[in-house]
């Protein structure tokens, strides 16, 4: 059964814990993963989550660094699950780049993917192959990609979409991001005026049945940059401390692409296509 809350304003839903930052990949544009900054112990994550619940959020997620690395002594990524539903949490999600496998206890497992090689290589690595095997030989049943479009992955985004659709890839959809400069403009980023038109794109991919998980909604607020930042139905958690929607600092607000926010902003306006998408997914 479904459980979800109409939000008349933003009240606390999304809460997601950053349990460690170390990666496996060393990703470009990513300077999150690898500083040395130690995991979250057993007692601080369980200590954040029931804070979290008795706050009023309810639905959680978890993400790194690669999430799958974490442990406590004999606590795994699986006990950190199997905690957040015991503590009453309705959806469990995991973002992870896949090269530790999927077989998690979570509810749904987001894994990024930024095209076919040729184009994954660029962000991510020589590492295709292994992400797709991990997809491919996967028992769980609901698996997305996230793929993050920056100036390198901005061509392979149509072939990506076809090659998923043509070889019956084992996943719900696509969900596109744009690179946010975190740490800055960089060589990646795209502007608002270049964005435009591979949204135009995005959108045209809806139309043609490509598997395209973000809404005509969110991709509409994407474009406009008519949404609002710091949305408070989200926080998360790290080492240091709690934020508000993401752990960058404000000054990348305005060049964000985080879609996942204009999705929630979407549903928050009872936008028909962001809701029909999230139930895809939550």
């Amino acid at each position: 059964m479904w459980r979800f809350v109409v939000l008349q304003r933003p009240e606390p839903l999304i809460y997601g814990v950053a349990v460690t930052d170390r990666c496996n990949l060393a990703c470009r544009g990513c300077r999150v993963s690898n500083t040395g900054r130690p995991d979250m112990s057993w007692n601080q994550l369980v200590t954040a989550m029931r804070d979290a619940w008795a706050r009023g959020f309810r639905e959680l997620y978890f993400s790194g660094g690669e999430p799958i690395l974490w442990h406590d002594a004999d606590r795994s990524l699986n006990d950190a699950i199997t905690e957040a539903k015991r503590i009453g949490f309705f959806h469990v999600h995991v973002y992870t780049n896949g090269l530790l496998g999927l077989d998690t206890s979570a509810d749904f497992n987001w894994v990024s993917m930024d095209g076919l090689p040729g184009i994954f290589e660029k962000r991510r690595g020589n590492h295709f192959l292994q992400v797709e095997r991990a997809v491919r030989s996967t028992s769980h049943a609901k698996v997305a990609v996230i793929y993050v479009i920056d100036r390198n992955t901005a061509e392979g985004i149509e072939p990506f979409l076809r090659w998923v659709h043509e070889t019956k890839f084992p996943i719900i959809g696509v969900m596109f991001y744009f690179h946010t400069p975190y740490y800055g403009r960089d060589e990646l980023f795209l502007t608002g005026e270049e964005r435009a038109p591979i949204i135009d794109q995005l959108l045209g991919f809806i139309r043609a049945g490509l598997p395209v998980m973000n809404s005509r909604a969110g991709l509409s607020a994407l474009k406009s940059g008519r949404w609002p930042r710091r949305f408070a139905v989200a926080s998360i958690r790290d080492i240091d401390g709690e934020s508000v929607c993401c752990r960058a600092t404000d000054k990348v607000c305005a060049d964000c692409g985080y879609a996942a926010c204009t999705e929630l902003t979407e549903v928050q306006r009872l936008r028909l296509s962001a809701w029909l998408g999230m139930l895809r997914y939550w």
